[in-house]
């Protein structure tokens, strides 16, 4: 009987811990909000700083894009992003002031993209993309000089602090060689090696969010990556990672057993797997050219079956808008004009496939995150002090308390008595779950210590 009662309090005790998790964090295989939700992402690419059309100085123009993204129901938008501030295009305009990193982080751009983000109900991930560098590159001095200064910077810093409840880092795009070298087991080890001293760095400087790898070989090697997950994950001291194949397996899984192999393998991996990117089709002799049209739907359907979660690439602007001799509605774009209205055939499929789109109904498609309390009102803007506490306590938060009750770890019910205004008291000793009911229907729960 002692057992069975201890059993019970250790998880009642964990489930309490899990509500004061003040970041998103990889519980196994499963991300989870800082309520314990679990969540599988599913979501869409979108390279808004190459959209040469708008001003990133004008929050209108760029809001208006990424309302259409939210619109297809996505609930991860992941935002591929330059070191210097500039496009691939090379139209510093579309990043924002080039100079120094607070121009463009803090200064307006990049920080209220992130936020805005939020807003709609979409968790940001945030990518580093410089080409010639970093993308279907490998060159580590780089990574570890100027990508690394750029998310060691005290702005990059601060906007990730800032938005810590609800941002993920993508630390490279699609970086390094591992299958496509000449010694594949030192280029793993170098792959982890220096992914692991990378990661260390982050933490050493305070940060704690989830951190997304990406698989070498422009992103496609899944089972190179998931070989060395488990031990880059244990050597994270948050274990917080989310490693990240991209799907452009035409001549990698190009065939449904092949595909089945590789998820199965991630399926078995006890850490969180995603494919970052997935498409109708990948570049070969030229952006684009050869098609996945049917495979991505395979891939998808696999993975919906396996609670894999995936990003479309792209919501508009690939390289392929850009070329004469290329019609893009017949490409890797899901809008023509960014716009939900003007669909591609691909991206209506990624909308609205019953099976598998990101509105599906049949438990593959995207979590609605703006019906989740976390994401209605941020659990870290109520603030309970002091806590721990002797008896008495305040509670602020933004909006009107319509119901509040506390529980303690055996989860019966205690009394909690009104003092006044924001203030509440509880008069016996012990931990305590507060399920606080706000005026929008909201419901926060929030760990109080009573001495």
């Amino acid at each position: 009987m002692t057992i069975k009662k201890t059993t019970i309090l250790a998880v009642i005790l964990l489930h309490l811990y899990s509500f004061s998790q003040t970041t998103l964090k990889v519980v196994g295989r499963n991300l989870t909000l800082t309520t314990g939700q679990t969540v599988v992402l599913r979501g869409v690419n979108y390279p808004i700083i190459n959209e040469g059309s708008i001003s990133l100085n004008n929050p209108v123009q760029y809001q208006a894009y990424i309302d259409q993204v939210a619109q297809t129901g996505a609930n991860a938008i992941r935002i591929p992003w330059y070191t210097s501030g500039k496009s691939w295009r090379d139209q510093p305009a579309n990043g924002g002031a080039i100079g120094t990193v607070n121009s463009y982080v803090t200064g307006g751009h990049l920080n209220n993209i992130i936020a805005y983000c939020i807003t709609k109900g979409m968790i940001p991930i945030l990518s580093i993309h410089d080409d010639n560098y970093i993308t279907c590159n490998a060159d580590w001095n780089y990574f570890n000089s100027t990508v690394m200064n750029f998310w060691t910077s005290p702005a990059v810093l601060s906007l990730i602090e800032n938005n810590k409840a609800k941002i993920i880092i993508n630390l490279a795009n699609e970086f390094d060689y591992v299958r496509w070298t000449g010694n594949q087991a030192t280029a793993l080890n170098n792959f982890k090696a220096n992914y692991n001293a990378a990661i260390t760095t982050l933490r050493n400087a305070g940060v704690t969010v989830p951190i997304m790898i990406d698989a070498p070989d422009c992103g496609q090697s899944s089972t190179e990556l998931l070989s060395i997950a488990a031990n880059m994950n244990t050597n994270d001291p948050q274990h917080n990672l989310i490693f990240s194949s991209h799907a452009y397996w035409g001549g990698y899984a190009s065939t449904l057993a092949q595909v089945q192999t590789k998820l199965n393998e991630a399926q078995n991996a006890n850490v969180c797997f995603v494919l970052g990117e997935i498409a109708n089709n990948q570049d070969d002799a030229s952006c684009g050219d050869l098609g996945l049209y049917t495979l991505y739907p395979q891939i998808l359907t696999e993975a919906c079956s396996r609670n894999i979660g995936w990003l479309a690439w792209t919501f508009n602007h690939d390289c392929t808008q850009y070329s004469a001799t290329h019609n893009n509605s017949t490409f890797r774009v899901m809008s023509t004009t960014s716009n939900i209205n003007n669909l591609t055939t691909f991206g209506n499929d990624i909308v609205n496939n019953v099976d598998y789109g990101l509105k599906a109904i049949n438990g593959c498609g995207a979590t609605n995150l703006l019906s989740n309390s976390d994401f209605a009102i941020n659990s870290l803007d109520i603030n309970i002090y002091p806590n721990p506490s002797h008896n008495i306590f305040h509670i602020k938060t933004p909006q009107k308390i319509t119901k509040i009750a506390a529980f303690n770890v055996l989860g019966k019910q205690t009394a909690l008595n009104f003092v006044s205004e924001g203030q509440y008291i509880i008069k016996q000793r012990g931990v305590y779950l507060l399920k606080i009911e706000l005026e929008n229907g909201s419901i926060i729960n929030k760990k109080i210590i009573i001495e």
